[in-house]
């Protein structure tokens, strides 16, 4: 049950980076939307770093421990979005589940439960868990990715990135801190009228491609991050939230992206002011005026790419030889 619970939390943490349409990107540039890996600095204190992540367990993804693990060693502190503790897991679960005795195939109409159904499926959420779910948190679903087709395989290879570096940091006896909380993330969502979601439910599900198959894409995802192009992750979000009323622009930027960056750096202060301290969030949290390099440099912080070593060829040093 635990390990179900922790897909279905990942699964909500990847939906947060993608409202993916799959129109063209936006040309459009952000403030640092290039870039997973960051030095922080400022007066005489020991840097901090900040990683970027993608919630996913691609091997290719996971590559950058190598680069990240060393600092993670050394550091004082790891924040995390999330520290996904057993209790944590549970309560993404339970949070999710109807107060008012009803299941959803009660209050949907037919068609449209058994669409979200086989969409869901797709994502390894299983009818019995789904049909507790409230409507908000079934709408995220909709507009999530599919698994990857080798989730299984690479369950040996142990879960998503954030996952392993906590439990790599705790196996260092390095302090695991999380930034906020499960109910506190999922109120993101949570606080706002049903009928939001229900309205949001049927445009999807109106859309031609809501029950395809999307590996593809998934491929061009994982592209943008081993480039480290944060910035077509942001404008892609931008792209399809043209489509939708300002209350779900509300959701995905103003609550989900510009207020948590705020609550992540005022949860990662208390390591930048002694220093040494390591912070792995979602990627799609770095870059954007109002992202939290670009507030970290407002507080008066020196943000720099940490480079590459010396002969360190990788997915992740795009100018070193492959």
């Amino acid at each position: 049950m635990i390990f179900r619970c922790y897909k279905i939390l990942v699964l909500f943490i990847f939906t947060s980076y993608f409202l993916l349409s799959g129109e063209a990107w936006s040309e459009a540039t952000i403030p640092y939307g290039k870039g997973l890996f960051w030095k922080i600095e400022k007066n005489n204190r020991a840097p901090s770093y900040l990683l970027g992540t993608m919630h996913v367990a691609d091997p290719r993804v996971l590559k950058i421990k190598d680069r990240v693990e060393p600092y993670i060693k050394n550091a004082d502190v790891l924040n995390l979005e999330i520290d996904l503790t057993p209790r944590e897991v549970r309560e993404s679960y339970n949070v999710r589940i109807r107060d008012d005795g009803k299941t959803l195939d009660e209050i949907l109409p037919e068609d449209l439960y058994e669409k979200i159904v086989r969409i869901a499926e797709k994502q390894d959420v299983k009818e019995e868990v789904l049909q507790n779910f409230e409507l908000w948190a079934v709408y995220p679903i909709l507009k999530a990715l599919p698994n990857d087709p080798d989730r299984e395989k690479q369950e040996n290879n142990g879960a998503a990135l954030d996952f392993q570096l906590g439990a790599f940091a705790v196996g260092q006896g390095v302090e695991v801190n999380g930034l906020e909380t499960v109910r506190e993330q999922l109120s993101v969502f949570r606080d706002r009228d049903r009928e939001i979601y229900l309205d949001a439910i049927i445009r999807a599900l109106e859309k031609p491609e809501a029950e395809k198959k999307h590996e593809d894409l998934m491929e061009q995802y994982v592209q943008m991050y081993l480039t480290e192009d944060t910035n077509s992750f942001y404008q892609t979000l931008l792209d399809d939230l043209k489509e939708e009323p300002p209350e779900m622009y509300d959701i995905w930027i103003t609550r989900l992206l510009d207020k948590r960056n705020l609550n992540m750096i005022n949860g990662m202060t208390k390591g930048l002011i002694k220093g040494n301290s390591f912070t792995a969030v979602g990627a799609l949290h770095l870059p954007g005026e109002k992202g939290i390099l670009n507030m970290l440099v407002q507080r008066g912080y020196q943000v720099s790419r940490v480079p590459c070593k010396n002969g360190e060829k990788s997915s992740f040093c795009p100018n070193q030889d492959m």
